[in-house]
């Protein structure tokens, strides 16, 4: 048995499991085929010879053979659904092969056995039998070329060995063309097994894309709603979630949602790398994770901001006790690679306790709770409540102005004289926005400016008041600058800078009439584009001032980079200078500074004769504040341009 399945007439291919189960599903198509081609052509021959030869080789063998092809055929039909294992379907297959052997024996010897029988027509009807029911059997095994070369051998052999050596003509030359047609069949089914393992391989690896197809899809679903630095969900997931969560409520109470923002997470990056950035993040979710319930939400939304999703059932206080514990676990210090890094947080939640609030409007709410609480010095929790309530619908009725009002007829400017302490001269002005609006009436810049900075509509005011700054230089004296407010989008965003440049360029004003100034707050936005920005302003002959210095983080590394025209005192140090030795100092510190670097220092706040004494005896060299004026009108503000007093305003105690 041994010697069977290692030949090569028996040798049935086990080195593809999904070829075999393939090439035996196509055996069961064709097998009963070649059962019933059999029969046909057997009872054909056995009916011309039917009183010519003994009657149990016309009747009883044929009939015993083909009650055998009845029960292999019903056996195949019945099969024609199975799903066998690929050793299943190869032990089958090998069997297939000795039964197809043996039937060719069989009919082919009793075909030959009623020769002696018949007259020469009966004769040929024999050689023909032999040869279609050979042809017939390639054709219907061309799938399992083993069982096709055995049936072929063993008709062809008694075949030839019958007619070829009969000595008739007729019969020797009939042998010799089915040898030549049958040598081109055999051709003709070797090709089309090729093409038959061609397909199966070729289904194959179309199967295997298709399985690498999904999953790829499925991982990337997966990408999709992962954040791939901290493996929490991302920002889509969160939204997702909050929709299923709030659909499953069922008209019931809503879950409660927190939003959490690092406070200092920028000037890490800034100071040790976005590497330190991206491991404090890690860090961050894996804290956050050691603190909620397994199942709670909680994602990175974007930056450095992360949200949460916590029960329905918690209450006000349950939820801000969580709240704060992921604001304390956030003041560990941080090991980074390139040292060690301190944050805080600063986290807005909303527990509503309306039945049909939507998904949008939680979020909204937590959001703005989120910049309350940032907005605090010490940042912490911010539950948001009623009276956030009607600060956001104030924030609404701001932003949906802000878009559908007139701006460049409601934007005006106030101005602010800037004066020399040595001369008490007016040297120039501080162009501050202003809003009256048709609805809403007058609005206060700290109401409007952040609104704006965050629906991304503060280029387009800007650009509106700088135009109006600029048609105000126009009428002023010559010798009599303007001092005009960027915003952190105005210099952080590279488009946004090059529109503000574009419109001073375009208007023909002398540009060291006009400055620029900054907080060092908006700095912080993104440094690497706000530098490249203030290095154009510059090259284009516009001074540029570092306003509310000494607010900000890390001051003096930014003063070094920037090469700033004019720093600005904060007004927080100048106002207490009278009271406090400290801040006496401190401002004494930035005075001696801007000597040390070569360039100009205005005190802001300054709202007394004794606080303008002061910094003109330490040689600081502008003072602007209440004491010298108010904000102006510009018709005001062009008297006072034009009048003689310019240099008697400075002396007024």
């Amino acid at each position: 048995m041994q010697f069977f399945r290692k030949s090569f007439l028996f040798n049935v291919d086990v080195g593809n499991e999904r070829f075999a189960v393939a090439q035996y599903a196509a055996l069961t198509r064709q097998i009963p085929i070649l059962y019933i081609l059999l029969m046909v052509n057997a009872a054909a021959l056995a009916w011309t010879h039917h009183g010519s030869a003994p009657q149990w080789q016309t009747l009883y063998v044929p009939g015993v053979l083909s009650l055998i092809c009845i029960v292999r055929l019903a056996k195949w039909h019945l099969r024609r659904n199975d799903r066998p294992t690929p050793e299943q379907a190869v032990r089958k297959m090998r069997g297939t092969v000795i039964l197809a052997g043996l039937f060719s024996i069989c009919f082919g010897f009793w075909g030959v056995s009623l020769y002696p029988f018949g007259d020469a027509y009966q004769q040929s009807h024999i050689a023909f039998f032999l040869s279609i029911s050979a042809i017939s059997c390639v054709f219907c095994l061309m799938n399992l070329p083993p069982a096709a070369l055995v049936t072929a051998g063993s008709v062809f052999f008694i075949l030839i060995g019958n007619f070829m050596f009969s000595g008739q003509p007729v019969f020797t030359a009939i042998s010799i063309s089915v040898c030549f047609i049958s040598l081109a069949f055999i051709h003709v089914t070797h090709s089309n097994f090729d093409n038959f393992v061609s397909i199966v391989r070729i289904s194959d690896i179309l199967e295997q894309k298709q399985k690498e197809t999904v999953q790829l899809g499925v991982m990337n679903a997966k990408h999709a709603l992962e954040d791939q630095l901290t493996g929490l969900d991302n920002r889509r997931s969160f939204f997702e979630k909050i929709d299923q969560v709030m659909k499953t409520a069922a008209g019931g109470k809503p879950p409660v949602i927190g939003l959490i923002d690092l406070d200092g997470f920028k000037p890490v990056n800034d100071v040790f790398g976005h590497a330190a950035g991206d491991s404090v993040l890690v860090e961050t979710a894996r804290r956050f994770r050691k603190i909620l319930q397994p199942g709670t939400t909680i994602a990175r939304i974007g930056g450095d901001e992360f949200g949460f999703i916590l029960p329905s059932e918690l209450d006000a206080d349950e939820a801000s006790t969580i709240a704060n514990a992921l604001c304390l676990a956030l003041k560990d210090h941080y090991e980074t690679p390139a040292g060690i890094a301190r944050l805080s947080g600063s986290c807005g939640i909303v527990v509503s306790q309306e039945r049909h609030v939507t998904a949008a409007s939680l979020i909204e709410q937590a959001d703005f709770a989120l910049y309350q609480a940032k907005s605090k010095q010490n940042g912490g929790v911010e539950i948001f409540s009623e009276q956030h309530t009607q600060l956001l619908h104030e924030r609404t009725s701001i932003e949906r102005e802000l878009r559908i009002g007139d701006l460049r007829q409601e934007f005006y400017l106030a101005f602010q004289p800037i004066v020399d302490l040595k001369t008490g001269e007016v040297v120039s002005f501080e162009a501050l926005g202003r809003w009256h609006n048709a609805t809403l009436g007058e609005i206060s810049p700290a109401a409007f400016v952040p609104i704006a900075e965050r629906c991304g509509l503060i280029n387009d005011v800007s650009l509106i008041l700088l135009r109006k700054a600029i048609d105000a230089l126009d009428e002023l004296p010559l010798d009599c600058r303007i001092s005009f407010n960027l915003s952190a989008r105005d210099i952080c965003n590279h488009i946004d800078a090059l529109k503000i440049l574009s419109l001073v360029e375009r208007s023909g004003v002398a540009t060291n009439r006009l400055e620029f100034e900054i907080t060092e707050t908006a700095l912080l936005s993104n440094f690497e584009t706000a530098e490249r920005m203030i290095s154009l302003f510059r090259a284009a002959g516009i001074k540029v001032a570092l306003d509310d210095f000494g607010t900000g983080y890390s001051s003096l590394s930014h003063v070094h980079r920037l090469a700033f025209d004019k720093l600005k005192i904060d007004r927080s140090f100048v106002q207490q200078m009278e009271n406090d030795v400290r801040c006496r100092n401190i401002v004494k510190s930035v005075v001696d500074l801007s000597a040390n670097l070569g360039i100009d220092c205005v005190a802001e706040g300054v709202e007394s004769g004794a606080i303008a004494a002061q910094l003109k005896a330490i040689g600081c060299s502008y003072g602007q504040g209440y004491h010298f004026d108010r904000p102006l009108s510009f018709q005001n503000a062009l008297s006072l341009a034009r009048s003689a007093g310019r240099q008697r305003v400075a002396l007024r105690a």
